[in-house]
């Protein structure tokens, strides 16, 4: 039993579709509402994943990091150029996403220096969402100031952290 991670490939869409809307509602329940989490479902995730994946190695891009064990799909990152025209860094990251069950046993970190490794960078979080709030803290991001307000997600509030 080895864990690997591997950048993901357009067949990964259906798995990693359902590992994405897993990962949400295990982070998310109880801060956003049980409608919003159901609305979202593996397939619409594995569709979005496929338009994804496509258009960034397209474009010269790494796909998402897939974290994998005996064939099952445990977390997901990425990250890669800036996507806003008055970046804070040129590197984002995008997304980091683990399985509550593998939470604590370092696959969040392994993840992160995979997709980003140490280099200055910037992040999104969202406001009630204290266990990633630290973790990037751990890694050495630090508010900046900056919020949004999300409609799109029951207007979260979402805070930009940079290292």
């Amino acid at each position: 039993m080895s864990e690997t991670i591997r950048p993901a490939t357009i067949d990964d869409a259906p798995a990693l579709g359902a590992l994405h809307v897993a990962c949400w509602r295990e982070a998310y329940a109880g801060h956003l509402s049980a409608e919003f989490l159901a609305r979202e479902t593996p397939e619409s995730s594995a569709e979005r994943w496929v338009r994804t994946i496509t258009r960034v190695v397209g474009e010269g891009g790494a796909p998402p990091l897939l974290a994998e064990l005996d064939g099952a799909l445990l977390g997901f990152a990425m990250g890669g150029p800036a996507r806003l025209e008055k970046a804070p860094r040129d590197t984002e990251l995008y997304a980091l996403y683990t399985r509550a069950s593998t939470h604590g046993s370092g696959l969040g970190q392994r993840l992160l220096d995979a997709a980003i490794g140490g280099r200055p960078a910037f992040l999104g979080v969202l406001d009630r969402n204290p266990r990633a709030t630290a973790f990037y803290e751990r890694n050495g991001f630090r508010f900046d100031g900056t919020t949004a307000i999300l409609p799109e997600f029951e207007n979260q509030i979402e805070r930009r952290m940079v290292r």
